[in-house]
């Protein structure tokens, strides 16, 4: 089962600041009384869904520590997008996670050329060639003007 909202808030909330613990993170999201805090905090610490989705938290940010010095690769990006992906899976069919998963299809087809942003067209020597003879046939095949008179009835 997917983290919920309140879960999800937590999370952010204990994870982008590392001097909060989880009491700290429990509190600034609210919802809970000052008693409930320690329960609901060891309830947390307890939930596997819930370590999942902080070890998930933490490694990015340690990747993304490791790799400030480093180029973002083309296969750096898809495999963030193929654990974009994994997460979104594992969500099931939310409005968000299937227009996140829509999206990244979207980008994995561009790296792979299948969609075109615009479009190229070029006029090769046979095309050239064929509209000169074209013109040519149609200087030989000019046709004498008719001539006539307007008769009136």
């Amino acid at each position: 089962m997917a983290l919920s909202k309140k879960s999800k808030l937590i999370l952010a909330t204990f994870t982008s600041d590392p001097n909060c613990t989880l009491e700290d993170a429990v509190r600034k999201v609210g919802g809970v009384s000052e008693e409930r805090i320690p329960v609901t905090a060891c309830e947390l610490r307890y939930d596997e869904e819930f370590l999942k989705a902080m070890e998930r938290k933490t490694t990015q940010k340690l990747e993304a520590l490791e790799r400030k010095d480093e180029k973002l690769t083309p296969q750096d990006v898809l495999n963030t997008l193929a654990e974009i992906d994994s997460n979104c899976k594992a969500a099931g069919d939310v409005a968000w996670a299937v227009q996140a998963r829509l999206k990244i299809v979207e980008l994995r087809g561009k790296h792979l050329g299948m969609f075109a942003d615009r479009v190229e067209l070029a006029f090769g020597e046979e095309l050239a060639k064929a509209l000169v003879e074209a013109r040519e046939r149609r200087k030989l095949a000019e046709l004498p003007a008719i001539e006539g008179t307007v008769a009136n009835n």
